[in-house]
């Protein structure tokens, strides 16, 4: 699969699910389902912070310099994608990713969109060794490849949507009762 067909396909489930959240109203948005933990609404925000915690400047990726990276940048990378691809409950690793709740969904999406954008616009520019310049950061992980830093924003998005569907079914099954 090409960087734009994963692009592409992190698109459609990131819109499914903006589609699927829109549609809840404010009550189920802003619940939490267990004390201390997100509302849907903040892993929402979550997901819009942590790419602008990994990407940094979405309107300044051409003019980033690559990044060493070493082997232990690598291992912490496989670890980090071990962890969300099994759906491990982890801390959020940075507390620029920490949600704050005072954003509506509107300013998220409107913010997630323009990042989507951009990240399109510049990957579509890309040649194949363009793809494995180490130009973001993760604060575990460190120095990602923007291939990379694709591949874990896609596992990242599936956990979290995987999260909110299940919070979906317990919020409803608890307004039943």
């Amino acid at each position: 699969m090409t960087l734009i067909d994963r692009l592409a396909s992190i698109e459609r489930k990131r819109l499914a699910l903006l589609a699927e959240v829109t549609a809840l109203d404010e009550a189920l948005l802003t619940a939490r389902p267990f004390p201390g933990k997100w509302s849907i609404r903040e892993i929402i925000e979550h997901l819009v912070l942590a790419e602008d915690d990994v990407v940094g400047d979405f309107t300044r990726l051409d003019a980033r310099a690559a990044q060493p990276r070493g082997f232990g940048n690598q291992a912490r990378y496989l670890v980090v994608m071990f962890v969300l691809r099994f759906r491990i409950p982890v801390k959020a690793p940075s507390k620029a990713m920490l949600p704050t709740g005072d954003r509506s969904l509107a300013e998220l999406r409107e913010r997630w969109d323009e990042h989507h954008r951009r990240l399109r616009s510049f990957v579509a520019g890309l040649t194949r060794a363009g793809a494995r310049r180490a130009i973001f950061k993760h604060p575990i992980a460190g120095p990602l490849g923007v291939s990379q830093a694709i591949l874990m924003s896609d596992a990242h998005l599936d956990s979290h949507i995987s999260q909110i569907r299940s919070r979906i079914q317990r919020l409803r099954a608890a307004e039943t009762r």
